[in-house]
């Protein structure tokens, strides 16, 4: 049998900000300076969720890289992508586009 599992205050607030509707536990990560989670792949990690100090997510996700012998960390952002570029020294590498389908048609 499954069992539930009351989301933190962190989370809660994350999922307010962002629309999302669950909190992936791939690699769950969470201590005082947030959470993450993430996917190790061939090349990359993809980074799924992070709240909290991005200072801190990125040497995490930089070290986990390193352990990991792959050559970039990749995530998406609804935030405005030049911050992160000024930042972390992010690069966009393609564009995420939606088409919404009405039903009534």
């Amino acid at each position: 049998m499954g069992q539930s599992v009351i989301p933190t205050e962190a989370q809660l607030d994350y999922m307010r900000r962002t629309g999302d509707i669950s909190i992936d536990g791939a690699n769950s990560v969470g201590n005082a300076r947030g959470f993450a989670s993430y996917k190790v792949g061939e090349k990359s990690i993809l980074i799924i969720q992070t709240y909290g100090d991005g200072k801190y997510w990125d040497k995490f996700f930089r070290d986990k890289a390193k352990e990991h012998g792959v050559k970039f960390c990749m995530f998406y952002t609804r935030r405005n992508p030049k911050a992160f570029a000024r930042r972390f020294g992010a690069e966009v590498v393609q564009t995420l586009m939606q088409v919404e389908v009405s039903h009534n048609e």
